[in-house]
């Protein structure tokens, strides 16, 4: 190479052209050495955002993917959608039972028998018995009628007890209920009821008869008595409305 480049050899266009080639083999062997650094960092640059983008593709989590160890908070409702989201309950209004007044249906009331009251109660006075000759009080009344006449029972109630009175003959006593009892006597011994029948107003319970010895000298009559609570009462202002 010295005996080539050397001064004696070298002259004018020859030099130059020496240095030209010299400069063209530097400057491609640079440019060389330039494309094989670019395309080498190139390379490293690719690979890494590849790896970037496969490691996010992986590790990325959807939006709405649902998160462990992360506490769950409702969103708040506020009252107005409270009411609207709830049913409306309709208020609750006690019910209260209504006062019902039960009141004593009047029961019709009949006479024993159409006739004159030839006897009154006596009102616990006594009275003297034409009969007997003797003064005692007259527990009911006495009402005319005619022999085998029909006697009727007061109101409804049950027969409680048929029986033979030595001093009022046949009688038949009839619960009407509320504490009063009748008292039927001086009828004939042919009674077409039994005890504990139960009897409406205007049941015919016996007929008038002559069975009272006690009586027995007054015209033919229907001795008709009232006990209420135990105690003697005026059998026609019971039936009248003014002793019930």
């Amino acid at each position: 190479m010295r005996n080539f480049f050397s001064k004696e050899k070298l002259s004018g266009k020859g030099f130059a052209a020496a240095v030209a080639a010299c400069l063209v083999i530097v400057g491609g062997a640079g440019i060389y050495s330039y494309n094989k650094v670019a395309d080498k960092l190139n390379d490293q640059l690719i690979g890494s955002t590849k790896t970037v983008s496969d490691d996010a593709s992986v590790t990325e989590a959807p939006v709405n993917a649902e998160q462990t160890g992360v506490a769950k908070t409702e969103p708040a409702v506020t009252e107005p959608e409270k009411a609207e989201s709830e049913p409306a309950k309709a208020a609750e209004v006690p019910i209260s039972e209504p006062d019902i007044e039960v009141s004593a249906v009047p029961q019709a009331i009949v006479r024993p028998l159409n006739g004159e009251v030839i006897n009154a109660f006596s009102q616990g006075e006594l009275v003297k018995s034409s009969t007997l000759n003797v003064w005692k009080t007259h527990d009911g009344v006495d009402i005319a009628g005619n022999l085998n006449e029909k006697v009727k029972s007061m109101t409804g109630g049950t027969v409680k007890s048929i029986y033979e009175d030595q001093m009022l003959g046949a009688c038949v006593i009839v619960d009407h209920g509320s504490g009063v009892e009748g008292f039927y006597c001086n009828l004939s011994k042919d009674i077409p009821v039994t005890e504990g029948q139960a009897v409406s107003a205007g049941t015919i319970i016996g007929t008038v008869g002559n069975t009272a010895q006690g009586e027995i000298k007054e015209a033919p009559h229907l001795h008709f008595a009232l006990k209420k609570n135990g105690e003697w009462i005026d059998p026609i202002s019971f039936i009248s409305g003014e002793g019930s």
